[in-house]
């Protein structure tokens, strides 16, 4: 979901077309400052390489007004062994211009939406010492001073130490990156789509009937999108339900999880995402049907406070197939 931190600003990722005016906001950084270690601008290329590479991993983002760019944050690979896949490490320039009007924040904001719909647990910065704006800027992110290293950089003919700023990535960061798909959306579709087909793939063998997955298209989830709403978090999708008024409660269907967000709280987001919907609709409760075969998904939302009520079978069939579980939404 993007941000708006201001009325005529708007958090969104990054393009390489944009390259120009992030190396205008950076160079007076890197030629005049010791707050980046760089010591010659990154031309205009090497910044839209940065900003490729960083958007297909750890995510890059900009303040974007009418007036231009206002600002930009981004995040990187903290180490290149594999045990530090899930930690990124992470920055954030403003122009003159954007100072002082909260841009930092929202840029991070949306940054650590990113970085947590992608799997990531860990947020580290480095400041170069010593940076009292930008101590207080992470601060007031959640981040915690974990330690300091002295003189470990050399710039413009003197020794420069560095703070280490750390802040886990959470559920919290989860709820930023939830957003409704629409019609149009037509790339968000295609992934919500491959998405279910490979969280449901599991079910091929163990279900009878067969799920009603095989024969969805991004079509028919366009054409849902019309009277239901798409839920999803993050960009790609990692995580989606379907949320369908019905008289009497708030049917929930094809809900679906990458598998490097399991156990992170997705299905808790998109549950309270939910019943905040089901309440503005003025329905009472939440319904979804889990399949008989399927007792450790009938076990994850009771956990989550759903309650069986209804035992039916598929038409053809004169068994048990499903089960109907609901919640009921307290006031």
């Amino acid at each position: 979901m993007m941000s708006k931190p201001m009325a005529d600003v708007t958090i969104v990722a990054a393009r390489r077309e944009d390259a120009a005016d992030i190396q205008a906001i950076y160079a007076p950084f890197v030629q005049e400052t010791s707050v980046s270690f760089e010591t010659v601008p990154p031309s205009v290329e090497t910044i839209a390489d940065r900003i490729s590479g960083n958007l297909a991993s750890h995510g890059y983002f900009v303040a974007q007004s009418e007036a231009g760019i206002l600002g930009f944050a981004y995040a990187t690979a903290y180490r290149p062994r594999p045990a530090y896949d899930r930690t990124a490490e992470v920055s954030v320039y403003l122009a003159p211009q954007g100072q002082g009007r909260g841009l930092a924040q929202a840029l991070y904001r949306r940054l650590f939406a990113h970085l947590a719909a992608r799997g990531f647990h860990t947020a580290v910065a480095i400041v170069t010492l010593p940076n009292p704006q930008s101590a207080q800027l992470h601060a007031r992110c959640g981040f915690a001073h974990v330690g300091s290293l002295q003189e470990v950089g050399r710039k413009f003919g003197q020794w420069h130490g560095t703070a280490i700023y750390q802040r886990m990535i959470g559920q919290a960061d989860l709820h930023h990156a939830l957003r409704r798909l629409e019609a149009s959306d037509t790339a968000a579709l295609a992934q919500m789509l491959t998405l279910i087909q490979t969280s449901f793939a599991y079910m091929t063998g163990r279900i009878d009937p067969p799920s009603s997955m095989h024969q969805l298209t991004a079509t028919k989830l366009a054409q849902m999108a019309q009277n239901s709403c798409l839920l999803a978090l993050g960009d790609p999708v990692a995580a989606c339900l379907v949320a369908t008024p019905l008289p009497h409660a708030l049917y929930l269907g094809k809900i679906a999880i990458a598998e490097h967000l399991r156990g992170r709280g997705a299905l808790r987001v998109l549950l309270a995402a939910s019943e905040e919907l089901a309440r503005s609709m003025n329905l009472s409760r939440l319904e979804l049907q889990v399949r008989i075969e399927l007792e450790e998904n009938q076990r994850i939302f009771s956990r989550c406070g759903f309650v069986e009520t209804a035992r039916t079978a598929h038409p053809g069939y004169d068994r048990v197939t499903e089960i109907t579980m609901q919640k009921e939404l307290t006031a």
